[in-house]
């Protein structure tokens, strides 16, 4: 496989304006934690107020031990104030990197490869990109930021934001609609709060939110599809799989393809319309390869990192072609290499 028949796939998803899906792996590169180092947090700083809870995050942590997964351990926690010492341990952790790369954003020492790309997705009459992520963090908003292009992700601009769902307002640039990017945040966002009276607001801080304040964010495990019946989640999740049902393509950076909120809804539109799917990634799931192998359609491209260059597969080529190259093709770097 050449690089010239690599390009060419990518090309034909970025000419169609793609859906974007970031997972943590999107969000690893700029030092924000991975499920490991989030578990390793838990461990050296959860408090408990009570033996019930320590017993409970014992069972826990001893899961963790025999090397299962976080989203696995906490299948089975059903301690509702063990789960949110969890949630605000998790969003301490996040908001710390989260802060770091805020800093540089600030500075100018970071670059960022997505906005780079929204840029040039933008070039052409696209009024809207749609990005779905499952990530608590802001490195979306940073990229979009760094473009100086526009973003809603359901609140509007301000120090204390009312909740409203990203589909109900309009920006304007003069007399015309502005383009905008739509950042569903299906797992919250460590600036999405629930204070007092069930108020949903944003607060767009780095430091941790005013008593009973309490984090609008997921926590992993089974019990991530119950906390998501209310708002802001219920709308933001029905708002990206309707997006999700009639996009033209989709690119996927660092999705692991376990998230069932939104995968079940772009399995159905590959299926059904065969559109041309991307999937970057620096190490494929297994659920990942499921994917692209039985249920991508014919026009896909999954790329990896391995060894000193990348394995890519695509419908030719199902079980992957490593190639040696300098652009790190698995990266989002790379992907804009071959399209911008």
């Amino acid at each position: 496989m050449k690089n010239e028949d690599i390009a060419k796939l990518a090309q034909g998803c970025f000419e169609h304006s793609p859906t974007i899906i970031l997972g943590s792996g999107a969000s690893i590169p700029y030092g924000l934690p991975g499920m490991p180092e989030l578990s390793d947090y838990l461990h050296n700083n959860l408090k408990f107020d009570n033996d019930t809870e320590q017993d409970e995050w014992n069972k826990i942590s001893r899961k963790l031990g025999n090397a299962t997964d976080i989203e696995a351990a906490l299948d089975t926690l059903r301690l509702d104030t063990l789960l949110s010492k969890i949630v605000a341990c998790a969003w301490e952790c996040v908001n710390n990197k989260d802060k770091l790369v805020w800093e540089s954003a600030i500075s100018g020492d970071k670059e960022f490869a997505l906005g780079k790309l929204l840029s040039s997705m933008f070039q052409s009459t696209q009024p809207q990109i749609n990005i779905v992520t499952t990530n608590y963090d802001r490195v979306a908003e940073y990229a979009c930021n760094s473009e100086g292009i526009l973003f809603q992700t359901g609140f509007p601009p301000g120090y204390v934001q009312k909740w409203e769902s990203a589909n109900q307002r309009r920006c304007s640039c003069g007399s015309k609609n502005a383009r905008v990017v739509k950042i569903w945040k299906v797992h919250g966002s460590l600036d999405w709060f629930r204070a007092p009276r069930d108020r949903i607001i944003g607060l767009p801080i780095f430091t941790s939110p005013p008593e009973h304040h309490f984090p609008l964010i997921v926590a992993p495990g089974n019990h991530k599809y119950e906390q998501t019946h209310s708002n802001p989640f219920y709308d933001t999740i029905n708002s990206a799989n309707q997006e999700i049902c009639k996009a033209e393509a989709f690119l996927c950076v660092g999705f692991g393809f376990r998230d069932q909120h939104i995968q079940r809804h772009l399995i159905e539109r590959c299926r059904k319309s065969d559109v041309p799917i991307v999937v970057l990634a620096k190490t494929l799931t297994d659920k990942a390869k499921d994917f692209l192998e039985g249920d991508a359609g014919t026009r896909y491209l999954g790329i990896e990192e391995c060894g000193n260059g990348s394995k890519v597969y695509s419908n030719e080529n199902p079980d992957g072609i490593q190639i040696d190259d300098k652009q790190s093709l698995w990266s989002l770097d790379g992907f804009n290499s071959l399209v911008l």
